[in-house]
């Protein structure tokens, strides 16, 4: 059970995640991510500040700067996908400072009579990446091409390769016909020059 700063950076550190203690305000820890990018670091892990928020009687996990609004070519996309992205997953909570264009990612943990359970916590610092990690693709959709699936369908990393492809090939018609030729066997193959679509 965690019920002071001291207690978490404790805890985080037995279960091998880097802390730093930022005065007596909170504790700060980096997470590994697979699709997340870092805007500060630029590397695939995400920054999270622990702190007690005694009034409200929570742990509250944020990830300052998580998303730059202020990059964002196509803010309405952004936000409109943040929004989804939260509406999906209930737990994590997103935040935005219209003036600076800094959007936080939030999770709060409840404080039992003796503080955080350890395995609670461990859980709920999870989410972030999860949601970092799912999320991201689609956000930075949003922020760059003005679009992004609503859903939050898993990208394979793949699928950028597999679109490039398909468009080097002329379309996905172009690749039906050639795998419909290929179904009818070699036989059936047009002379050089001739257009498999027409088979």
């Amino acid at each position: 059970m965690a019920k002071t700063l001291d207690d978490l950076e404790k805890l985080l550190t037995a279960r091998g995640y880097p802390c730093k203690r930022i005065f007596d305000v909170c504790v700060l820890t980096q997470l590994p991510t697979k699709a997340y990018t870092s805007l500060r670091t630029g590397t695939k892990s995400i920054e999270v500040q622990l702190a007690f928020d005694e009034r409200n009687g929570c742990l509250t996990m944020d990830t300052p700067w998580a998303f730059d609004c202020k990059q964002a070519a196509h803010k309405e996309a952004m936000l409109a996908c943040l929004l989804a992205a939260s509406g999906k997953s209930p737990l994590v909570k997103t935040q935005l400072d219209p003036e600076e264009g800094e959007v936080r990612l939030r999770v709060d943990c409840r404080l039992g009579a003796d503080g955080v359970d350890g395995d609670d916590l461990i859980t709920m610092l999870a989410l972030i990446p999860a949601f970092a990690d799912r999320w991201y693709p689609h956000i930075k959709d949003a922020m760059e091409k003005g679009f992004f699936d609503a859903a939050g369908s898993q990208r394979s990393p793949n699928d950028e390769r597999l679109e490039s492809l398909s468009k080097r090939c002329g379309g996905i018609n172009r690749i039906e016909a050639l795998l419909r030729q290929r179904r009818r066997g070699e036989r059936r193959r047009p002379e050089d020059g001739g257009d498999p679509s027409v088979n």
